[in-house]
This record gives C-alpha cells, structure tokens and sequence, in this order.
C-alpha cells in the first residue's frame, strides 16, 4: 500500500487536545479545507495549497503537509507500518506510538528519508476504522528544525467531516477524458486519478483494468529522461518485466514531451501476466506520470490506454 503525517501548546488549548495518545478536535474558523477532500487542517504560517498534491506546502523550504483517504480498513492497510515495512519505500522509522484520532484508532510515526539529495524528517498520522484509513503526512528538510513543532501542529489540528460532498476533481491540475470507454473514475489521491472499470478502488470486477494519471509531487530535475521512464517502468510491482524497446517511443502530449513505453511482466502478488503501459511527460520542474495495467486483450486494452492518454489536458 505504501506506493504513503504529523504540541499544540498555545493553539491546542483553543482547537484540540492532545494528551495519553489521544487527539480530539472540532474545527474552528482557523481551519482549512484541503481542496477536493474531506479534510480540514490549521495550516502554518507562511504555508500556501498545494498546486501538485492535496495539502499545504511551503515553496522556499520545501516542506509539505499532504492528505490522504485511503479504501480499506486500518488494520490491513497499516499492517506495512513497520520498521522492515517502511524500509522497502526508503523510510526509516524512528518511533511509532498509538494514538487515538477523534475517536478512531490510530498511529502516529516519526521517521526520516532521503530524497532528490536532501535528507527529511517525517511524521505520518494515520487513522481510520474498519471502512477507510485516513492520513496526514509531514514533511521538511531536517536542517529546518523550526518547522518541527509548527507541523506537528497543524496535523494535530486534523478534522474529517465523512458526511460532506465533495468534487475530488478538483484537487488536480489536469483532465483525462474517458467518456465513451468502460474506464470509470474511482478515486483521487494525493494529486492522483485513479479509474478503474466498475469506479471502484479497489475494484469488484473481473475485468482488473486500472488507469492511472497523476503529477510529481515534488520538483525534479531530469536529465536523462528516456532513463528516467525505463527506470520508473521497472521500479513496478512486476517480476520478469519484459519491455519491448521498439515499443519506446518519444510522445509529446499537450505540448509536453515525454516517453511512452510498452511492457509484460508477472504480477508480483498472484504471478498473473499483464500489460504495463506508461506514459512520461516531463516539465521543467516534474512529470505527469500515466499508468495503464490489464491482464486481459492486450491489444484491445493497449489502444484504450493510448486513446485516453492523448486526451490529457492541463486545466
């Protein structure tokens, strides 16, 4: 699942309270809506909306506070919320408490990572019940120690009102069109869209077909960009992933350039072969990633995959 946050002293006495593990909040005029989610949070200072995932960040720094909902319940979805779990995605996990989060179950977990040559310090909130799991992480450079308490704060201050409507379309900067195919759209993540064939995530049909868009959440520089996208193609959870190199073709799509790339690999969790298609479209300061997998009429489904992701649109 980890394909991935976190006293109030002078604030908490006003909007929550946090103490014997245990957080319990009601939102106040302070609080923000994360744009397209459920979540609310008392931002930082100096701390602005996203523009590549959902949640707040701060552009000189480089710290983030990012939200996610995750279908599944919380205890299957953290059962990777461990040392060796962690480990596998580049996280070293310094502490782990239970927590109780408005009355759901909870964990909070102190880790660290290095990423893109800057060594960060992490905290993930993670929450939820026997439906859905939901998480706050935070993130900035570990030399920025003054951020330390201002975001545990402000993911302390975390509200979710499940009862309320919402638009998760629009939480992203950019527009896929499937009308007129059997993808459906499932869920948004983190900046992510997901479809699927029956709009479920996970789905419920036989027809396993997933579509995936999604933007960089942090800045990249890229040099090698045919490298980059061979590289990410592998980084699949695939065993024997075999990539046709006539099938790696430069694209440009919306005015963005990039690499398509074709591939067959072993499914790791079932061993089932499928299709992988991916699409990289890189921008001065990122990439749109565009994932396509079925284990089904390859050809049939490698022709959906490349219709829709010629429809991609920055809005």
């Amino acid at each position: 699942m980890t394909k991935l946050l976190l006293t109030l002293i002078g604030l908490f006495a006003i909007i929550s309270t946090f103490g014997q593990g245990e957080i319990n909040n009601t939102k106040t005029d302070k609080h923000k809506q994360i744009i397209g989610t459920k979540f609310f949070l008392v931002p930082p200072t100096g701390f602005i909306n996203a523009t590549n995932f959902q949640g707040f960040q701060q552009m000189n720094s480089g710290a983030s506070i990012l939200v996610m909902e995750i279908p599944g319940p919380f205890s299957e979805t953290t059962k990777g919320f461990n040392e060796q779990g962690l480990k596998t995605q580049g996280v070293v996990l310094k502490k782990k408490e239970e927590i109780k989060v408005n009355g759901k179950r909870g964990l909070l977990l102190t880790t660290e990572q290095f990423a893109n040559g800057t060594n960060y310090s992490k905290y993930i909130l993670v929450f939820g019940d026997t439906k859905a799991t939901y998480m706050v992480n935070g993130t900035f450079p570990k030399e920025v120690t003054d951020l330390d308490k201002d975001i545990r704060e402000s993911m302390f201050s975390v509200v979710y009102e499940s009862g309320l409507t919402v638009d998760p379309l629009s939480a992203v900067s950019f527009t896929v069109d499937t009308e007129n195919t059997k993808l459906k759209f499932g869920k948004s993540m983190t900046g992510t869209l997901l479809y699927t064939v029956d709009g479920k995530v996970p789905t419920e049909s036989n027809d396993k077909t997933s579509f995936i868009v999604g933007l960089s959440l942090a800045n990249v520089q890229t040099v090698d960009k045919k490298l980059t996208a061979i590289t990410r193609i592998k980084r699949m959870p695939y065993t024997d992933l075999k990539i046709d190199e006539n099938k790696i073709n430069e694209i440009e799509i919306d005015g963005i350039s990039g690499y398509e790339i074709v591939g067959e690999g072993l499914d790791k969790s079932n061993g089932t072969r499928e299709l992988v298609y991916q699409v990289m479209l890189f921008t001065d300061n990122g990439y749109y990633i565009i994932v396509g997998t079925t284990k089904n009429d390859f050809e049939q489904n490698l022709e959906l995959f490349k219709k829709v992701a010629r429809t991609l649109k920055r809005k």
